[in-house]
């Protein structure tokens, strides 16, 4: 059970915000850091560049990272499984020799 939203100050581009969250104040106060660093860069990247198009790329470039990251853990998660089946399959290999070496040993 998630619990009930409270009120963040934080600040992003020396603009206050009160943002409602029902995840902790600290991890707030670091993704309202994280956002407010890559528009301060993208700023300082292009000072005449208008607060919204600032947004709107800060947010491309933030949705950019997560899509590369959610990419790296998918991949991560197949070669895991690609290692598993492997060790799955050399288990069995020496399962079924053991099996056979102990029906000849009944015989």
């Amino acid at each position: 059970m998630s619990a009930s939203p409270r009120s963040v100050r934080v600040t992003v581009l020396d603009e206050p915000f009160a943002i409602q969250s029902d995840v902790g104040q600290d991890y707030t106060r670091q993704v309202a850091a994280h956002v407010d660093a890559t528009l301060r860069s993208l700023r300082q990247a292009s000072p005449t560049l208008e607060p919204f198009p600032t947004a709107v790329l800060g947010a491309m470039e933030i949705t950019n990272d997560l899509f590369r990251a959610r990419r790296s853990v998918a991949n991560l998660a197949e070669e895991a499984i690609a290692r598993i089946d492997v060790v799955v399959e050399a288990i069995d290999r020496t399962l079924e020799r053991e099996a056979s070496l102990t029906d000849e040993k009944t015989r």
